[in-house]
């Protein structure tokens, strides 16, 4: 048989075409019976599987690691910040008591 011309002699029994043999990857029905087996080929085949994977597990593990140093910086700068902001509300509430009772007081010499 020559190699690279389709040859009319070989009938599949899957798909009952000419041209190609049960187990031959031309089949459409090729992938139905060998989904699991078909998988891991194309895992094992593929130079860039292994690649791509382990680049996607690196840059999960890299956010992971940023979202944790920023949530810790942001843990460790509200604590300190709330200490000089509550100080600021404390003062900001007085203010405010001090001009609302200004306001009162010249609304009722009106």
């Amino acid at each position: 048989m020559p190699l690279g011309k389709e040859v009319k002699v070989m009938k599949c029994w899957r798909c009952k075409t000419y041209g190609h043999r049960t187990g031959d990857r031309e089949c459409p029905l090729f992938v139905t019976g060998n989904a699991e087996i078909e998988k891991f080929r194309y895992i094992h085949e593929d130079p860039m599987h292994n690649f791509l994977s382990e680049k996607r597990k690196a840059e999960k593990l890299e956010r992971v690691q940023q979202l944790q140093a920023l949530l810790a910086s942001s843990d460790s700068s509200s604590s300190s910040s709330s200490d000089s902001s509550s100080d600021e509300k404390h003062k900001h509430r007085k203010r405010k008591k001090k001009s609302h009772h200004k306001h009162k007081k010249k609304k009722r010499k009106h």
